[in-house]
Formats: structure tokens, C-alpha cells, sequence
């Protein structure tokens, strides 16, 4: 991650009916998803696909493709750690 001007992390909690907004990143990063706490009703939308999170199954998705996530469960609470970097195939990237 030295040299990296786009390293960074975050904590994302969504209770029982939250969700994100669509989004995606203007950089070339990649972004590592790593679900700590999940609820049952708890997805991933990274372009046209649609995942269930799995606790502990880690998620590395291109930031610059459209995604959005959300907890249509009851139960709780979802955590997940969010992770990004440099893209390691974008030259201008490296250190």
C-alpha cells in the first residue's frame, strides 16, 4: 500500500432495512469487502449481479464498476470492513 494515494478503510454498518446508495469510484482502486457480522437478508450489487454476503468470505471488487449494497433483514445489524488500494495493473498507480 506505500505509494498508494488511494489506500484507505472504512467500517460500514447497515441495520435491518438500511442501504447504500449506487456508487462507484473515479480512481482505478480495487476495494476488498470483508463481511464481519451478517444479516440474512443482507446483499451485494456489483454491476448485474447480485450476492449474498457470507461471514468471512472476502469480496474484491474494481471500484470503478457500479455497486450498492443493502440489509432487507430483520435480525440485526450488518458489518463490513472496507478496504481499498491501488490496482496493481494501472501503471500510473505504482510507487
Amino acid at each position: 500500500l506505500g505509494g498508494c494515494r488511494h489506500a484507505g478503510a472504512s467500517l460500514v454498518r447497515l441495520r435491518a432495512g438500511g442501504q447504500l446508495k449506487p456508487q462507484f469510484g473515479a480512481a482505478p482502486k480495487l476495494t476488498c469487502h470483508l463481511p464481519i457480522r451478517t444479516d440474512v437478508g443482507s446483499r451485494f450489487s456489483i454491476g448485474n449481479r447480485t450476492l449474498s454476503w457470507t461471514r468471512g468470505e472476502v469480496l474484491v471488487v474494481d471500484d470503478t464498476h457500479i455497486r450498492q449494497e443493502w440489509n432487507a433483514g430483520v435480525r440485526g445489524e450488518h458489518y463490513v470492513l472496507q478496504v481499498a488500494f491501488c490496482h496493481p495493473c494501472e501503471e500510473q498507480q505504482r510507487p
